[in-house]
């Protein structure tokens, strides 16, 4: 394994972006004041909503975060790969992210809107009888009450469907022939009843959310969908408001909500009236697989979307969000293999970006700084000293990692045994590297309830 150096080099070279301006200038994303309004507290909001949809937009979706005049969304050159992962990701409730907005009575104009985003968890999605099969999820528990009843179990002949496929006491793949109606529900095993021994769980029986069973015999309890596992009952993003509980992850040490937008404001457009605040810091937890959550944060976030009305309450059409994944984010984001852009398990989304294949297929800027100018840098100088550049030190062995970075100010740092170079800190103790990728999400939004 390739030694890594922590080192601040004695006489760091100056970058020659870094010091072309003898007046700093300020961090791009400052923060606006709060609106004169109701205070930003849980459970107490006026309208609860829930992010329905999300993706990657296109290059000409970004917003101008550099203030250059154009849109930035680098990292719209890998919305087609991670599409299906977050589309999966919503079929199987693991990203729940609820919105409660305050200040807010109706979708009209308004000069002084706030809200919170949480983090949600699926009040349906138990496994109430420890059998390792989660109810709700595509291919999950049909009965959540049974620990010998789950997908991969032994299929007998006792009236139930063991196995969940949706059919009862069908022993080595033969259909029974069971026209007994034990439950008296007016369905026999024969004709599909998939539990005969309760009158709540046949063929056309409604699901009934939260109640562990698989009422309408479709091989998952709590959940009724479509061939292409798309939920069409006990959904949390339909037009049909479903609880969702707040996960404590969503609130700091005081209770108060980690991530909120105070400065919003609804103007009238030709589009409809139209949502804006920001910036500020948006942050989503992303399950992945056995265990593995990505924490995706976005800084200097900026959210747009148009408000309607839904019923009686709101929702978010053609939502925006835009910021910046900075370098030190990129470098935690682990655990990951997709071949396509070089990222490894063993590797970083910033060893990928710039020590592999992403950084070319982003066509993020190449680097300036003499002697490494076979590097790359982020596309936003969040910090505008001059971008940031990251580096593999030895980029002829096989080992690609970044493991040295310079600051646009002209330092250099390097790892070491323990410590990432992204994690290096100026004289005031404020994250050095703090320049990042340009992103920008495409989101929508549906009613929900928000609990306690």
């Amino acid at each position: 394994m390739k030694f890594r150096v922590l080192a601040a080099l004695a006489a760091p070279f100056i970058l020659a972006a870094g010091c072309s301006d003898p007046e700093k200038k300020p961090p791009l994303f400052q923060p606006n004041p709060e609106c004169t309004g109701e205070a930003v507290t849980p459970y107490q909001g006026s309208h609860d909503t829930i992010i329905s949809s999300l993706e990657i937009g296109s290059s000409t979706d970004g917003f101008d975060l550099d203030q250059d005049g154009k849109p930035d969304n680098k990292l719209a050159a890998v919305g087609s790969l991670a599409k299906s992962a977050i589309d999966d990701s919503f079929k199987k409730y693991d990203v729940l992210i609820p919105i409660e907005f305050f200040d807010l009575q109706s979708a009209a104009p308004d000069t002084c809107v706030k809200f919170a985003i949480y983090l949600g968890i699926d009040p349906y999605r138990t496994d109430t009888d420890t059998d390792g099969k989660e109810a709700t999820v595509p291919e999950g528990d049909c009965n959540d009450h049974d620990d010998t009843i789950h997908p991969g179990a032994t299929e007998t002949v006792n009236g139930k469907d063991d196995d969940c496929n949706g059919k009862a006491d069908d022993v080595g793949g033969t259909a029974s022939d069971d026209i007994a109606d034990t439950d008296k529900d007016g369905v026999t095993i024969k004709d599909g009843d998939c539990d005969d021994t309760n009158n709540m769980v046949h063929p056309g029986q409604a699901e009934i959310c939260g109640d562990g069973l698989d009422n309408d015999c479709d091989g998952v309890a709590d959940r009724t969908q479509d061939v292409d596992g798309t939920a069409t009952a006990c959904n949390p993003f339909d037009d049909t408001p479903d609880p969702v509980q707040l996960d404590p992850r969503s609130f700091d040490a005081s209770n108060k909500p980690l991530i909120t937008f105070v400065d919003g404001t609804i103007e009238n457009s030709p589009d409809g009236l139209v949502l804006h605040a920001g910036p500020s810091i948006f942050e989503v937890t992303i399950p992945v697989t056995n265990g593995l959550n990505l924490d995706l944060k976005i800084t200097g976030a900026t959210i747009e979307g148009i408000i309607a009305a839904d019923g009686d309450g709101v929702k978010v059409t053609k939502g925006r969000i835009g910021g910046v994944i900075d370098a030190r984010t990129a470098d935690t984001i682990r655990g990951l293999d997709v071949s396509q852009i070089g990222l490894t398990k063993d590797n970083s989304l910033l060893d990928a970006t710039f020590a592999n294949l992403l950084g070319p297929l982003l066509a993020l800027p190449k680097s300036t700084v003499q002697g490494h100018t076979t590097c790359r840098t982020p596309d936003i100088d969040v910090d505008r000293d001059g971008l940031e550049t990251f580096c593999d030190s030895n980029p002829n062995d096989d080992i690609k990692i970044v493991d040295l970075c310079i600051d646009g100010d002209g330092t250099v740092v390097m790892d070491n045994g323990t410590t990432q170079c992204t994690e290096a800190v100026d004289n005031a103790g404020k994250p050095r590297f703090v320049d990042g990728i340009s992103v920008e999400l495409n989101f929508e939004t549906r009613p929900t309830i928000i609990m306690k």
